[in-house]
């Protein structure tokens, strides 16, 4: 794994000294951001809904630049070429091949296909796998907390053609993990991890997920033990939850530890091109 020195989650959380010259750049970038930033449709959405949304991401994966006259449209294309929405749409093709080859084997070995994504958001990557396999080969279960989520996620499964069963549930509530029936064996949590800082609810969300899952299973996330713009994202730009986006990046080690001590086994990690995102699968084995 890429090993960094980059900012610390609490030092990021700190404001920067006004004498720092990084306050001012950083401030100056916000400012154009706000301003001429907004011509862009990529920036201006985030503002509205939080540069870490599914609304946002769903943008990001769908790669066409727009805005307010052509300057709008090639700020676009400049915002959508960072190195972080690089990294994000390599993990979208990394995820994609993943999920559909996990289940492929379970179709190959005749077992039954019930897919648990816990956080969809507009459930894109799950739908484009699903329309790749027959019809009916998979029971899909798309679920989401935000309900402009959810209402992407349906659009999308219309004009694909594809029935999968679209919710708003919250990925951390026992009671709604409960009522997926029959158990899922293969659980999808894809940037959802990066985007919350707090290390004890991830370790539990390992946890739950075993409890919840069929043997044998399969759980597929993702990591983010690197980001080169760690530091102009927490000073410039907001969260879903209109704080700073401030992302704790985790080592991979300790993410793997998690998993293990859950009761994960076969884990196996690998990192897009651009060495910012993984995919990783860890099995539910059968008793």
């Amino acid at each position: 794994m890429i090993q960094n020195a980059l900012p610390t989650y609490d030092q990021l959380r700190r404001p920067l000294s006004a004498w720092n010259p990084k306050a001012w750049y950083y401030g100056l970038l916000s400012l154009s951001l706000k301003t001429v930033g907004r011509l862009a449709n990529g920036i201006r959405l985030g503002y509205r809904y939080g540069f870490d949304s599914g609304v946002m991401l769903e943008y990001v994966y769908r790669n066409r630049p727009s805005g307010i006259t052509p300057v709008g449209t090639a700020i676009d294309w400049l915002y959508l070429n960072s190195q972080g929405w690089r990294g994000i749409r390599a993990r979208s093709v990394l995820l994609k091949n993943t999920l559909r080859t996990v289940l492929q084997t379970y179709r190959r070995q005749g077992s039954p296909c019930h897919l648990l994504d816990v956080a969809c958001g507009g459930g894109r990557y799950d739908l484009e796998v699903l329309r790749d396999l027959a019809p009916g080969a998979v029971q899909a279960n798309l679920r989401d907390y935000k309900p402009e989520n959810v209402a992407k996620a349906r659009q999308l499964a219309r004009q694909m053609g594809i029935d999968a069963r679209i919710e708003q549930a919250d990925a951390f509530n026992d009671g709604d993990l409960a009522l997926v029936q029959p158990r899922p064996n293969v659980v999808v949590v894809s940037g959802l991890h990066e985007i919350l800082p707090d290390n004890a609810l991830i370790a539990h969300h390992f946890r739950q997920l075993y409890k919840h899952m069929a043997a044998p299973g399969t759980l597929i996330f993702t990591i983010q033990p690197h980001h080169p713009q760690l530091e102009l994202i927490a000073r410039t730009l907001p969260a879903h939850t209109g704080k700073p986006w401030i992302m704790r990046l985790r080592p991979w080690e300790l993410t793997r530890q998690w998993a293990i001590a859950a009761g994960f086994q076969n884990i196996q990690v690998h990192m897009e091109p651009n060495g910012i995102f993984g995919v990783v699968t860890a099995e539910k084995l059968s008793h």
